[in-house]
């Protein structure tokens, strides 16, 4: 075959045209910094080593401590972009698994151009988290248990449950798409004419795939959850005990099941462009009522089930606000699988029309997923800005040394320790991540730092052992107890408490020295919008810096003052 071909064969047949113009887009998207809990948490293990929150993870840290090396500057930015090429590696992967199911080249690429613009999958997947390995692994699964998939028998087996191990090494949720898998078994079986090899090649490769979980009891222990030192802490990790076994989430309100799955109807709808997805579904049926291969229709349908509604219905997740975000990433699973389906309404459209030839059928779809690109930027731009980051950084900056700082969000909890363990910042300080001292095995590692807090809101008695250590204590708003019982001052977007007696600084030194701390914040960037997720939240907490400020500037009789203090407020609220 002449070269020309077989570059174009590539380029076209196999995805690679849109793969590229993919890998550029997500590594120009991808942030150089934090914009999320997770995020933070995954960058830090990314530059330091560690344990993840449950189920742990290790699949995905250690791709990224092996990708740690690349010289891109912050901890951030490899981790981001290392994760960017995993989402690039799922849509080729994606690709490849839509042609294994009897679907045209020009088909496959349009289902995966959408998908890949969709703004909820530009977004996480170019962000440091496990949700771009996830799909991947999923696309594989894909590949593998389709009815042209590139293995039989035996080989098949194996390398589906390989696949399978290494995805439940990564996120427990690829077992939701078990249906499709233990059929892609069952055909490996039927392939090979013979029962116990096939068989024992599968366990065999699904145990080597879970080998990555090993890693929990080595790595090191200052940016990991709770340590592993046997197998039944292991199992308390990997099945979520913080969590309750069963939670996906700790704490929150329930959420009603008929809510959930309105929320996962729209999310996958605004992922699909709503007419794809419906066009997909009704697809899904016919090839579930006629296709020759209708049993592995039948066992794909089953896996999105599972992984869309049935999980969207247990999850119940908040549908708005930072729990929309939280919730949608966990979710995603269900807009992959249904790309198949997508693939096929779309193969079902080639069938009838032969106006437009495959090749410019394929460029039609790069060019709509850069306009997906396009169309979605605005908003990224905002949601993936320096907010979180800027605002950690001004408040570890703003604190006295050596200061106990008592945080609740979990942007502030992984985002302070990403700016000491990854970027070196401000080590006098402990961090104490209220929430997490819940938990007896976070007591013990603070109680060695000298540190003791037990509980989510710390009581008057907590506060005065905390503060006999002699050090500063500077605490979130939540800590309203304290805030009420003790003198205290605003220290940036915290505040300090102080012993009984201690000076309180006058209302004026106050002024000056949160003037001069939002003098020097970076604030280069789109400012938020309400929706925005974590960076409409640290935006809100600088404005809520400032209306306090006004309140006591208007009671202290400053009118002009509390005026100026307002208006700032409203310029740093999110838009």
């Amino acid at each position: 075959m002449h070269v020309s071909a077989r570059l174009a064969r590539i380029a076209f047949e196999r995805g690679a045209l849109l793969g590229l113009v993919v890998l550029v887009a997500y590594l120009w998207l991808a942030p150089t910094h934090i914009v999320a809990g997770d995020n933070a948490e995954f960058a830090t293990l990314g530059a330091v080593g560690g344990r993840a929150h449950p189920s742990g993870y290790p699949l995905y840290t250690l791709f990224l401590r092996a990708t740690s090396w690349l010289p891109l500057g912050s901890a951030a930015a490899r981790a981001n972009s290392a994760t960017a090429l995993l989402a690039v590696a799922h849509v080729l992967m994606l690709h490849a698994a839509c042609r294994a199911w009897g679907i045209r080249a020009s088909a496959a690429t349009w289902a995966c151009a959408i998908l890949a613009g969709a703004p909820l999958v530009l977004r996480v997947h170019t962000e440091a988290d496990v949700f771009a390995l996830n799909s991947l692994a999923a696309s594989v699964i894909l590949w593998l248990a389709a009815p042209r998939g590139p293995l039989e028998g035996t080989a098949r087996t194996a390398a589906l449950g390989l696949a399978a191990g290494l995805g439940l090494a990564n996120n427990l949720t690829l077992a939701l798409l078990a249906p499709i898998g233990i059929w892609g078994v069952v055909r490996g079986v039927r392939e090979a004419k013979r029962v116990a090899l096939p068989l024992a090649a599968a366990a065999s490769a699904f145990v080597v795939g879970l080998l990555p979980y090993l890693y929990l009891f080595v790595a090191p222990d200052p940016a990991s959850w709770a340590p592993v030192d046997s197998f039944g802490d292991l199992a308390d990790l990997v099945l979520r005990k913080d969590y309750g076994y069963t939670s996906h989430l700790p704490g929150g309100n329930p959420i009603p099941i008929v809510t959930s799955l309105g929320g996962h109807a729209a999310l996958v709808g605004r992922q699909w462009l709503w007419f794809p997805a419906l066009a997909g579904l009704a697809a899904l049926g016919l090839k579930c009522a006629r296709d020759e291969h209708r049993v592995a229709w039948w066992m794909l349908a089953a896996s999105w089930l599972l992984c869309g509604p049935v999980f969207a219905a247990r999850l119940g997740v908040e549908t708005s606000g930072v729990g929309a975000y939280i919730g949608g990433r966990m979710q995603l699973l269900s807009a992959v699988v249904l790309a198949v389906p997508v693939a096929a309404a779309f193969e079902l459209v080639a069938e009838r029309s032969r106006a437009v030839s495959a090749r410019t059928a394929q460029l039609g779809a790069v060019a709509a997923f850069a306009a997906l690109v396009v169309i979605a930027l605005p908003r990224l731009q905002r949601v993936h800005s320096r907010a979180v980051e800027a605002g950690i950084a001004a408040t570890l900056a703003a604190v006295p040394p050596a200061s106990i700082v008592v945080v609740v969000s979990e942007d502030q909890c992984f985002g302070g320790r990403y700016l000491q363990l990854a970027q070196g910042a401000r080590p006098d300080v402990t961090i104490v991540c209220a929430v997490l001292a819940q938990r007896a095995w976070y007591r013990e590692r603070l109680a060695r730092l000298g540190v003791r807090v037990d509980g989510t809101e710390l009581t008057v008695g907590n506060g005065e052992a905390l503060l006999a250590t002699g050090r500063p204590l500077i605490v979130d708003g939540t800590q309203t107890v304290l805030k009420t019982a003790r003198p205290g001052y605003p220290v940036g977007m915290l505040w300090r408490v102080l012993p009984r007696g201690a000076r309180v600084p006058s209302l004026g030194e106050v002024l000056d020295a949160q003037r001069a701390l939002f003098a020097g914040l970076d604030l280069d960037y789109p400012r938020p919008s309400p929706d925005d997720d974590f960076a409409a939240v640290a935006h809100k907490r600088y404005a809520g810096v400032w209306r306090d400020l006004s309140r006591a500037l208007a009671a202290a009789g400053r009118p002009d003052d509390a005026a100026a203090a307002l208006d700032v407020a409203r310029q740093l609220a999110p838009d």
